[in-house]
């Protein structure tokens, strides 16, 4: 196991380091991407300051012995240095196009699909794990933890997760979802507990006027009966049953990444749903969405977990507010639109796009979004 070589600590709206992203041939989705990861100010000290280097896992085959991480560095160090209104990020897309071919040319990208494998990348690098341990469970086993409360077989099943995947991209960007089953004929139930890197919401496009961010989250753990072809195979029953299916959040993270689903595929094309949707600046409270704490006294927390405080954003303790520093948009179609980012830099807004970096106002922040627990 490689040591944490950082504290993961809450950050005030300090002013960062900016500078423009020239467009290489439809590489707006990846310059957007990169100016919201570079505004997640502690994230970008980590590489900034060479932290990373001791930190890069070398035997992982899964990771990239460094490149990706050293690029990633190169670039945020760059970038917050300021000695040009703009960069050409050449030797970062090199890095990224040697590892996925899929990203070399001049075709449109989704800047989500980008976001996940660079974070990926990252984690891969950097997973302080040397050797990853093969974790079974017996039935009796997987019985009990069916049976706990889910606070308490949430934390056990992300101290077992934590042996696998223990990066800087996990203490910052992980969470955790949980996911049950419920035979409605015999009520047997099944839960599944799954790490998530960002929120993926729908965006409802049947519904009239403007959408709120809690609608889109209400509709992502709205439960959901499967039944017909879409049946659940009930253990107990030994057949196919009508079953609810429920997603809850069960873990966040310090820095919650939202992925608003706006493109749907129908037939042989793929829609875009346009519809606004307002979210908070400031203050978005998704405890109503995590279960309520269990007191410490009832349990003792799984070996690996960072102490339960409310000085490490971390910790499970509620509420769960969070503060918008950084917005990815998107205009147009999936095939020839353009993407854009707004970052906050102290108290002020600034547009970049691409090359350009302009001041920009509260009002104008319109949308993948990057909040920060506060």
């Amino acid at each position: 196991m490689l040591p944490q070589l950082h504290s993961v600590g809450y950050w005030d709206s300090s002013e960062i380091g900016m500078s423009g992203l020239k467009n290489m041939g439809n590489t707006c989705y990846m310059n957007s991407t990169v100016q919201c990861l570079s505004a997640t100010a502690p994230f970008a000290a980590f590489f900034r300051d060479g932290s990373w280097m001791k930190a890069v896992n070398h035997v992982n085959p899964l990771g990239s012995k460094g490149q990706v991480a050293h690029a990633f560095s190169k670039l945020v160090r760059e970038l917050w240095g300021m000695s040009s209104s703009f960069l050409t990020p050449t030797d970062f897309r090199k890095a990224i196009t040697a590892l996925a071919s899929q990203f070399a040319g001049s075709e449109q990208h989704d800047s989500q699909e980008f976001l996940s494998f660079l974070m990926d990348g990252l984690h891969e690098d950097l997973n302080r794990v040397l050797h990853r341990p093969t974790v079974d469970r017996s039935p009796e086993e997987e019985a009990a933890l069916e049976h706990l409360p889910p606070q308490i077989a949430s934390h056990k099943e992300w101290a077992v997760y934590r042996m696998r995947n223990d990066s800087i991209v996990v203490d910052w960007f992980q969470g955790q979802f949980r996911n049950r089953l419920t035979c409605l004929t015999c009520s047997t139930t099944s839960t599944t507990y799954n790490a998530f890197m960002y929120l993926t919401l729908p965006v409802p496009s049947k519904m009239m006027g403007k959408l709120t961010l809690s609608q889109c989250l209400d509709a992502f753990v709205a439960e959901e009966v499967l039944e017909k072809s879409d049946a659940w195979f009930c253990p107990h029953c030994k057949q196919k049953r009508k079953a609810r299916k429920q997603l809850t959040l069960s873990r966040l993270p310090p820095v919650l990444l939202i992925h608003l689903k706006r493109f749907s595929a129908k037939t042989h094309f793929t829609d875009k749903v346009d519809k606004l949707v307002d979210f908070p600046l400031r203050g978005l409270d998704l405890s109503s969405y995590v279960p309520s704490a269990v007191p410490q006294s009832s349990f003792s927390p799984p070996t690996g977990l960072p102490p339960e405080d409310r000085s490490d954003p971390r910790a499970q303790v509620p509420p769960f507010k969070y503060d918008l520093y950084a917005v990815t948009n998107h205009f147009g179609s999936l095939s020839s639109g353009h993407y854009t980012a707004f970052v906050k830099s102290g108290q002020e807004w600034r547009y970049c796009d691409d090359s350009r970096i302009s001041r920009a106002e509260e009002k104008d922040v319109v949308v993948s979004l990057y909040f920060s627990l506060r």
